[in-house]
């Protein structure tokens, strides 16, 4: 698992410039810390509860950064688990990417739904 997240901070750093890595407790490993810090930026990584130094607090700022992670990893978890199939039954570029961007739709329109729709017909229901 070390070596596959160093991988992708690698590939990441060749396409972005970013000062924070987000990661869950699968990766809390000191090799992982080392390598982020080590090219100047924060590693927020949830602590992992087995290990005997237990959870690691956030301050307040890491504490927003993960919280926005936790949101995308949410939205991610209910496209994958609603509105995409368990098997995608098409080949080729063009249609996987037609039927993964129409979950993206649906997501959307499910939050602003979720969102501005619905609130405000309570709202005006009260």
């Amino acid at each position: 698992m070390t070596d596959i997240a160093i991988r992708m901070e690698k590939l990441t750093e060749r396409k972005i410039h970013h000062l924070y890595s987000l990661m869950d407790t699968a990766y809390d490993a000191q090799d992982i810390r080392n390598y982020i810090e080590g090219k100047g930026r924060v590693a927020i990584i949830d602590g992992n509860k087995r290990r005997s130094e237990g959870a690691r607090s956030f301050d307040a700022a890491e504490k927003e950064r993960f919280k926005i992670r936790s949101t995308v990893e949410r939205a991610n978890s209910h496209l994958k688990d609603w509105l995409i199939g368990g098997r995608v039954y098409v080949r080729g570029i063009r249609k996987v990417s037609f039927h993964l961007m129409s979950g993206v739709v649906c997501l959307a329109a499910v939050k602003i739904l979720q969102y501005l729709v619905v609130p405000q017909q309570d709202a005006d229901a009260a």
